[in-house]
C-alpha cells in the first residue's frame, strides 16, 4: 500500500517517544513492503523532498525566524499532501499524534488513521496549570487550544491506534468514541542493540566519578511536570539518609530551576545532570545504572521502561497510566503510588539492598521484553489495520 505518514517529530528532530515511534514504525512498514512517504517539518535546515530507494521523506520547509512551528506545518501540510497524492495516489494517511489541526475532515479522500500516544486533555488536567501559564505555552501540549484540536483529531479519524489499553480507555471515555474504532497496539523497541561490556561500564563510571557507588537513573524531559522529576528528587533525598548513592538525570530541558532545587535540598553532590544525550550515550547510561526509576504522573505507554528492560535492569515506577500494563509489581519491578515519597524511597532502598532480586528482575525483564515487544510486531499489527481499512 502507498502510505502518507504525517509526523511532527522525525529524525533528526526527535523530542520524545512520538519521534522514536515514527522512526521505527516507518522503517518496519517499509520492510513489510509498503511504500511510505513521510511528511515532517524541516527543523534544522534539512533538504526538502529528500528521498532514497526505500523511503520518501518530504521535509516541509518552515520559516526559521517565525514562531509557532506546528501552526506553520499545519498550514503547509494539505498542499504538500495533495501535490504528492496527485502523483502517488495514497491509499491511506497515518497521523502520528496531533500532527495536524483537522479543520477539514479529510485532506484527501482516503482513510485517515491516527496514533494517540496519550490524551493531552488528561495531561493538562494532571499538570493543573493556570490559564495564564497555558496561554504562554502556546508551543507545547499544555496550550489553551490543543484540547479542541485533539477532539477534532479523534472525531476526524476513520480509525485510531492507541499505544496502550489505558490510552484506549481514555479515548473511549473522554471523547465518547465507539471502542470498535480504536485498537491497542503496543510500542516496540529495537531488540538487536549490542550490550555494553563490563570494561566500558567501568570506564563510564570512572568518567562520572562514581566508580564505587550504586546508580539510579531517570530519563525524560526534565521540565515536563508529567515526568515527576521533583517527586523523584524528594524521594531520593530520603534514600540518601540510608545509603550513599547517585542519581543520574538524563534528558533535555533547562536545568537552572532543578539545580537550584537540588542545591536547596542539600543533595547536589549526589545528582548528576547530563542534559540531552544521543542514542549511543543513552544506551550506555542504561547499562551503567543499577536501578531505573520512572516517577511519572501520567504515561500513555512508557518507552523508557522497555529501554531499561533491554539493559536487564529492575524498575521502580509509579502506578499511573499504562505503567501497570508493562510492570507487574514485584515480578519485573516495584510499583508505588505517585506522590508517595516514602514508598518510592523504600522501594529503591529495598532493591539496593537485595542484589539477588535485582539480578533476577533484570534477567526476567529481558526475557519478557523479547517475548512481547518489538517494532516488527508493532508494525505488522499496524499493517493489518491498513489492510482492513482498504
Amino acid at each position: 500500500m502507498k502510505i502518507a505518514f504525517v509526523t511532527f517529530e522525525y529524525p533528526p528532530h526527535i523530542i520524545g517517544g512520538a519521534g522514536v515511534y515514527a522512526q521505527n514504525v516507518v522503517q518496519e512498514l517499509v520492510k513489510l513492503g509498503h511504500e511510505v512517504t513521510v511528511f515532517t517539518p524541516a527543523m534544522l535546515k534539512q533538504k526538502t523532498d529528500f528521498s532514497n530507494m526505500e523511503l520518501k521523506i518530504n521535509y516541509i520547509r518552515l520559516h526559521e525566524k517565525l514562531p509557532l512551528k506546528a501552526l506553520q506545518f499545519w498550514l503547509y501540510l494539505p498542499k504538500e499532501i495533495k501535490r504528492a497524492h496527485n502523483n502517488d495516489e495514497f491509499d491511506l494517511i497515518h497521523f502520528n499524534g496531533i500532527s495536524y489541526w483537522f479543520l477539514k475532515s479529510k485532506i484527501v479522500e482516503v482513510p485517515h488513521v491516527v496514533t494517540i500516544h496519550h490524551l493531552v486533555k488528561s495531561a493538562i488536567k494532571n499538570n493543573s496549570l493556570p490559564t495564564f501559564t497555558r496561554l504562554k505555552k502556546i508551543g507545547s501540549e499544555n496550550n489553551l487550544f490543543i484540547t479542541s484540536i485533539e477532539k477534532k483529531c479523534v472525531e476526524s479519524a476513520d480509525y485510531i491506534i492507541a499505544v496502550s489499553e489505558f490510552t484506549k480507555k481514555e479515548i473511549v471515555s473522554v471523547y465518547s468514541v465507539n471502542s470498535t474504532k480504536v485498537k491497542t497496539i503496543y510500542n516496540g523497541i529495537d531488540l538487536n542493540k549490542v550490550d555494553v561490556d563490563d570494561d566500558e561500564i567501568k570506564s563510564i563510571k570512572s568518567e562520572l566519578g562514581i566508580a564505587d557507588k550504586k546508580i539510579l537513573l531517570f530519563v525524560g524531559r526534565i521540565n515536563d511536570p508529567r515526568k515527576g522529576l521533583t517527586f523523584l528528587l524528594e524521594s531520593f533525598k530520603l534514600v540518601l539518609e540510608r545509603q550513599n548513592v547517585v542519581l543520574l538525570v538524563v534528558g533535555k530541558g533547562d536545568q537552572t530551576d532543578l539545580k537550584e532545587i537540588v542545591r536547596l535540598m542539600g543533595i547536589s553532590q549526589n545528582v548528576i545532570f547530563t542534559g540531552f544525550v544521543d542514542e549511543e550515550a543513552l544506551r550506555k547510561y542504561y547499562s551503567v545504572c543499577d536501578i531505573y526509576v520512572c516517577p511519572s504522573k501520567l504515561e500513555g505507554f512508557g518507552l523508557t521502561l522497555l529501554e531499561a528492560m533491554l539493559a536487564r535492569k529492575p524498575i521502580v515506577a509509579t502506578n499511573v497510566g499504562a505503567i501497570p500494563e508493562i510492570i507487574e509489581n514485584t515480578i519485573n519491578g516495584i510499583i508505588v503510588e505517585s506522590g508517595n515519597t516514602s514508598a518510592m524511597a523504600d522501594a529503591i532502598y529495598m532493591l539496593l539492598q537485595n542484589e539477588l532480586m535485582v539480578e533476577r528482575m533484570g534477567k526476567d525483564n529481558y526475557i519478557y521484553l523479547n517475548n512481547n515487544f518489538g517494532w516488527q510486531k508493532c508494525a505488522t499489527e499496524i499493517s493489518n489495520v491498513y489492510a482492513n481499512l482498504k
